[in-house]
């Protein structure tokens, strides 16, 4: 992270301070990538504004500053475009298993938002931590987050999600091999409008050539073969559904970008939603429990009332083991 500072914020500063700050700001810069002696002014001149310009012996012995504190860093040569690289270092990050749980927390609070963009970018920075804890902590760290998340592991998943927000975003027709559990691998060709994260697994939504709406799992993606250039056209079925939240889901309610709030008590709360799915929304109305009343309209309800008493059935016909 860059600190803006204005030279006349420096003459507070003793010597020893300012120098500090450069060597440090230069390890920063060489931690994201190599740089040259004129890419190192150039940074510091943003970083310092007013600041002057440092002589390449000047830059030279903050870099054998960093190399004697236990710094790796390569020599600029023709080789390397005459740049600083940084090779390794010795400096740690340090977290105790209180600091390790609560930012597993954090990240299990993040994924009950509905929103796997943020996500993203708290697993891109837990990943730049990791880099910096030692073998004992990494291991723990990783382990713990195994331990409390349910998420399912995506080969090159930062890769293939950005690829795939492309696709929703220009409503791409693809063909892609599909891991069903069901029916095993097959082909579907599907016209990408969104992605979602839901229980631990991320999902690809979008609409059948007869404007069914289907989501597939994307850790099941096996290969996408083939990308129609045209932009699809199509229109999917909409449903406007009302649902009542109360207790502990209405205080811990936080609504998605379908989603809006439209009555609120100090008791209870009324949810107006857009849904393209609603085996999808069913199963979300169900896993809140007694919490959740759905309002409207009549024909999900009925859904919701029969499987509900096809569960009671199960259960009123299953024995009791002790």
């Amino acid at each position: 992270m860059t600190l803006k500072l204005d030279k006349n914020d420096l003459k507070c500063w003793d010597s020893i301070s300012v120098t500090a700050y450069r060597i440090i700001s230069i390890f920063n810069m060489l931690v994201e990538a190599p740089y040259s002696d004129k890419e190192i002014n150039e940074r510091l001149q943003q970083d310092i504004i007013g600041a002057r310009s440092l002589s390449q012996d000047t830059i030279c012995i903050y870099i054998n500053t960093l190399r004697a504190l236990g710094c790796t860093i390569s020599r600029p040569s023709k080789n390397n475009d005459y740049k600083y690289a940084l090779k390794s270092h010795p400096f740690k990050l340090k977290l105790d298993d209180e600091e390790i749980f609560t930012l597993v927390e954090i990240r299990k609070y993040i994924s009950t938002l509905d929103d796997w963009r943020l996500m993203i970018n708290v697993d891109n920075l837990y990943n730049a931590i990791l880099e910096y804890l030692d073998p004992e902590d990494k291991k723990k760290f990783t382990q713990t987050m195994k331990d409390c998340l349910r998420d399912i592991e995506i080969t090159h998943k930062t890769q293939l999600i950005s690829l795939l927000e492309k696709y929703c975003s220009k409503k791409r027709t693809l063909m892609v091999n599909y891991l069903s559990p069901e029916t095993g691998e097959k082909t579907i060709e599907i016209t990408a409008d969104k992605l979602s994260y839901e229980n631990g697994a991320f999902y690809l939504w979008g609409s059948l050539a007869q404007d069914e709406i289907i989501y597939l799992r994307v850790d099941r993606i096996k290969e996408i073969n083939a990308i129609n250039i045209k932009n699809s056209r199509y229109t999917p079925q909409v449903y406007c559904v009302r649902y009542k939240l109360t207790g502990f889901q209405a205080l811990m309610f936080t609504p998605n970008e379908d989603e809006s709030i439209i009555e609120k008590s100090d008791k209870e709360i009324i949810v107006e939603a857009k849904i393209q799915n609603k085996f999808k929304f069913i199963q979300r109305a169900l896993a809140y429990g007694s919490d959740c009343t759905v309002m409207s309209p009549e024909n999900i309800r009925k859904e919701i009332v029969t499987k509900l008493k096809s569960i009671y059935n199960s259960y009123k016909h299953t024995d009791i083991v002790n």
